[in-house]
């Protein structure tokens, strides 16, 4: 495997290791989310639903911060001149454009969660 000898080797090791482990668990929670998706009904689908959304947002955020020390942004490298001020700040803007959506999306669901469990065992 050839690595841009603009980055450390530890760089892409690094990042493509935890890339996968990011991927390979997100993958994971969306199956274990679809098969609960498929038992639930009624509120808890809904509140399962935000859940999902708000995981979503948030490997969003997590994928587009990589791009900030890593290409387009480079930051990390070694090699100045692959540097990229202007990817390393779109890069920036849009993990924080999609964090904000997943942690409310988050907040939305166990709120929702919390109205059925309460409404469960106040009848």
């Amino acid at each position: 495997m050839n690595f841009p000898t603009s980055h450390p080797v530890w760089m892409w090791l690094y990042f493509g290791l935890f890339g996968s482990g990011a991927l390979l668990l997100f993958g994971l929670i969306a199956w274990s989310w679809m098969k609960l998706y498929a038992q639930v009904s009624g509120r808890w689908r809904s509140a399962t639903r935000w859940g999902m959304f708000g995981c979503m947002f948030l490997f969003f955020a997590a994928w587009f911060a990589c791009g900030i020390g890593g290409p387009p942004g480079s930051m990390l490298s070694a090699n100045p001149s692959v540097h990229s001020s202007s990817a390393a700040v779109g890069a920036a803007a849009l993990s924080m454009y999609f964090t904000v959506p997943g942690w409310g999306c988050l907040l939305v669901g166990l709120r929702k969660t919390q109205a059925v469990v309460s409404h469960q065992t106040s009848a």
